[in-house]
């Protein structure tokens, strides 16, 4: 009997270690759809990604690739944390610049500034010139960070607002409010001649972002909230909040809606449970 407890024990235990190996390996692909009367076009297919972290799927990122060229969309955003910057001052993001550079040449690319992209540009003495070389190397390549920047993608009738959410709006157990102003200071009034995407990493404001009046925000930076548990959703935010409101998938405020990334990726432990990495496809129709 008790041979038979010992290695049904390690049965359990060896099932779980490839679940979570599963789970915390390759990507899903995730599909949502809008309708929306203000874009140009009868419909614009956009390719999602956040939160890579220099994480590779495949070598240098061919099956994240092939999977993006498979789904065929008329352009990508990326809702920052791209790259990592809480690791050694001499990490290594060519990789991912390799990737972004394939993905440059056949797509446009519009980039939002995540908290990593900007603790290099805030911790200059930890990082010094990584902000400007990664920056620098971006823009040659087609895929400059949009900084508290409206872009118009009038083909589309579509308007991408980058927003760069200062580091005291990313702390550890406090949430610190947006003023009701906040946009409105970065960006002025939202356009409503077009339909308008906010680039905003963090999540954890989407009612202040709401208020502002963009159509559809992009955010990424909880990870699916790392271990999702059916019913009660992510298990804890980079802020450290047990079961975040926000942890992943769509979310709607008023008239505005939110798709939160799950990420396509990971840095420092590689674990998720019941949380795959996602490529999210957005299609808006008119």
């Amino acid at each position: 009997m008790l041979t038979i407890i010992i290695v049904s024990c390690i049965c359990l235990i060896a099932a779980l270690a490839y679940y979570i190996y599963e789970e915390s390996n390759g990507f899903k692909v995730t599909e949502y759809t809008l309708q929306s009367s203000l874009i140009n076009k009868d419909s614009i297919r956009i390719a999602f990604l956040s939160d890579l972290h220099n994480y590779e799927h495949g070598e240098k990122n061919k099956d994240l690739y092939d999977a993006i060229e498979k789904g065929n969309p008329d352009f990508i955003i990326f809702a920052g944390d791209m790259i990592t910057s809480c690791m050694e001052a001499d990490y290594d993001y060519s990789k991912t610049l390799e990737f972004i550079e394939a993905l440059s040449k056949k797509w446009t690319i519009y980039y939002g500034m995540g908290n990593h992209e900007e603790r290099f540009r805030r911790k200059s003495d930890k990082f010094p010139g990584k902000y400007e070389d990664l920056t620098n190397k971006l823009t040659k390549i087609g895929a400059p960070i949009i900084v508290d920047e409206k872009i118009e993608v009038n083909d589309f009738g579509i308007a991408i607002y980058g927003l760069d959410l200062e580091h005291d709006y990313y702390r550890k157990l406090i949430k610190r409010k947006l003023p009701d102003d906040y946009l409105n200071n970065k960006f002025g009034d939202v356009d409503k001649t077009k339909f308008s995407i906010l680039i905003a990493h963090n999540p954890e404001h989407f009612k202040e972002y709401a208020k502002w009046g963009e159509n559809l925000c992009l955010s990424g930076h909880v990870h699916g909230g790392i271990v999702n548990i059916p019913l009660l959703g992510g298990v804890i935010s980079p802020q450290l909040k047990i079961f975040p409101k926000y942890d992943g998938g769509l979310f709607h405020e008023g008239d505005s809606t939110m798709i939160l990334s799950r990420g396509i990726g990971s840095h420092t432990t590689n674990i998720r449970v019941n949380n795959k990495a996602e490529l999210i496809f957005i299609n808006i129709k008119r």
